[in-house]
């Protein structure tokens, strides 16, 4: 649930994308970077349906599936940016999330984030409702997709046939 912001809130600047026909933003104080989506490899124990890793100026970054970090179904168009995501310049955590395409920045003034979920508020932006994200729950949210993903094992056939 959204609350309102007060008057004295200062606006924060959000990196608007889609996934899906679903609208979302993220602080840009939490995006590092945005890239356009390069080739992926694949994470020897983990099916490319839940995660793989691009060359990010030469260092690995991890890009966890759409699918799997927002529990989308149906079909996704193939991602057009990646948003580098860290919770503080310079951190370790980076995490890579493939977006359909990114729409722009909007100043908002947002209300304090209740609650643990991936999408901290819902918030009408641009004739219609768009979830903000919380990077540090991102982030968490991919480590545990990918941990639950290689607890469960993966299928030989899932390795080897580079399965998308």
């Amino acid at each position: 649930m959204t609350q309102p912001a007060t008057a004295e809130t200062e606006p924060t600047r959000l990196v608007l994308f889609e996934v899906g026909s679903t609208g979302y933003a993220i602080p840009i104080a939490d995006v590092v970077e945005v890239v356009e989506t390069s080739r992926t490899a694949g994470i020897p124990t983990l099916p490319r349906g839940v995660a793989s890793v691009m060359n990010h100026h030469g260092d690995a970054l991890p890009v966890v599936a759409r699918e799997a970090l927002f529990e989308a179904a149906g079909e996704l168009a193939e991602p057009e940016h990646v948003l580098v995501l860290a919770t503080a310049r310079g951190e370790t955590g980076r995490l890579g999330l493939p977006v359909d395409r990114v729409l722009g920045l909007a100043d908002v003034a947002l209300a304090p984030a209740t609650g643990r979920d991936l999408v901290a508020l819902r918030i009408p932006l641009r004739g219609r409702v768009v979830g903000v994200l919380h990077a540090q729950r991102a982030i968490e949210r991919a480590t545990r997709v990918v941990q639950e993903s290689h607890e469960r094992g993966v299928p030989r056939s899932d390795i080897e046939g580079g399965r998308t």
